[in-house]
């Protein structure tokens, strides 16, 4: 990026918006890459995401915030969940084995992938909130039909606000337009909106999954033309290395590549993103892994980076979980690709999740991804006026 801004704005964010778009549109993988008519078949049996998990500081306030906000049912609360004596929690989800999930809440907003929300106390737990730059920085995008008017609805329920709304008008991204906000409890929401396409889609190239696919009627949310997770963001240390985790690991593809950006003057990074103005975005990938919300993973250098992992139980610990067909097979086929495997599969077998059966792995770049499954359901559903989505209606 060149330091040749001016100081008018609107000129500034002209050139931004050209710059953002990107200047390299390298995918790792096209629709040249064999890709399955059938999601779901294959030793992988992936369907995909089902859902993305968050720790927060009280899940109370969490959840009385994606309800009063966004609208959000809660249909699934369990917990709590410990092992006083053993060695269950550090096993199963990476975390000391005192830990302790005080409960767990999962919502759904729209029509694609569910929200879970852990409560956790554990010894070592960290109290800090990573930053968008930092390894582990992430955030949940929402599909939403009419971006001007979804920005006014958050700013009239008093949420933080970044710039925006912000066009991307230049380069393989150009076609959306993206707005950050922050909650209370530190988890950054991007709104995004590409009603006509974004340009990188072009006859030759698999796209990305759009909650557009699971039609345009805004349903299980009060955000005007809510849909939907759109997809999940994560900084990582090596954003090639992380996709072709996702490409050998997963069999995902990677069809959408831009960056680098950056503000070498002024505070546009601070205004879009919340990170230092001195922050560089070095590149973003985004990444799909059969239908439903894709993972864009960023590389990110900024001053005050901060270069370590959360776990599950510290504040902004986070997975992303996909949901497989056959979780013994899926589970045996990424141990087969030498994925770092948690105690599992592990199945629930009373209360209101019963049914699922879950496996943690651990990945290179910090992030957890989670098989789960419930093939014949869960029990909660018996009772649930609303229950959660689930992947297995996604539209492809």
């Amino acid at each position: 990026m060149g330091s040749d801004f001016r100081s008018d704005r609107r000129d500034f964010l002209k050139k931004s918006a050209a710059l953002v778009a990107g200047v390299t549109a390298v995918p790792l993988l096209t629709a040249r890459r064999a890709w399955a008519d059938d999601i779901g078949k294959g030793e992988l049996g992936l369907v995909g995401t089902d859902h993305v998990g968050l720790t927060v500081p009280d899940i109370d306030e969490a959840v009385a915030w994606f309800r009063n906000v966004m609208g959000a049912t809660a249909p699934l609360s369990f917990g709590p969940i410990a092992d006083p004596q053993g060695t269950l929690m550090h096993d199963l989800l990476g975390v000391d084995p005192r830990a302790v999930i005080d409960r767990i809440t999962v919502l759904r907003i729209g029509h694609s992938a569910n929200i879970e929300l852990f409560q956790y106390e554990a010894p070592d737990q960290r109290r800090t909130h990573p930053r968008n730059s930092d390894w582990s920085g992430h955030h949940i995008a929402f599909y939403v039909t009419d971006i001007d008017a979804a920005v006014a609805y958050m700013e009239s329920k008093g949420v933080q606000k970044f710039l925006g709304p912000f066009p991307l008008t230049a380069g393989p991204a150009a076609g959306q337009t993206i707005n950050y906000f922050k909650t209370p409890f530190g988890t950054y929401v991007e709104l995004i909106s590409y009603p006509k396409g974004v340009a990188y889609q072009v006859p030759s190239v698999k796209p990305l999954w759009s909650p557009k696919q699971n039609g345009l009627d805004s349903e299980v949310t009060t955000v005007p033309g809510l849909l939907g997770i759109d997809h999940v963001g994560i900084t990582v240390p090596n954003v090639a290395a992380a996709a072709a985790w996702f490409a050998d690991v997963l069999g995902g593809i990677n069809p959408l590549t831009f960056g680098p950006f950056s503000d070498p003057t002024g505070d546009f990074m601070q205004q879009l993103v919340d990170v230092d103005p001195r922050a560089v975005v070095d590149q973003i990938r985004m990444v799909r892994a059969g239908n439903g919300p894709g993972v864009e993973l960023f590389q990110y250098e900024a001053p005050d980076q901060d270069h370590t992992f959360r776990k599950n139980s510290d504040w902004g610990g986070h997975h992303v979980a996909f949901y497989v067909r056959h979780i013994d097979k899926a589970v045996e086929y990424l141990q087969s690709k030498g994925a770092q495997k948690r105690l599992g599969p592990f199945a629930v077998t009373a209360g209101p999740a019963a049914g699922q059966t879950i496996n943690y792995f651990g990945t290179p770049f910090g992030t957890d991804i989670e098989l789960i499954s419930y093939p014949h359901g869960m029990a909660y559903q018996a009772t649930a006026p609303v229950p959660l989505w689930d992947p297995r209606s996604n539209h492809p």
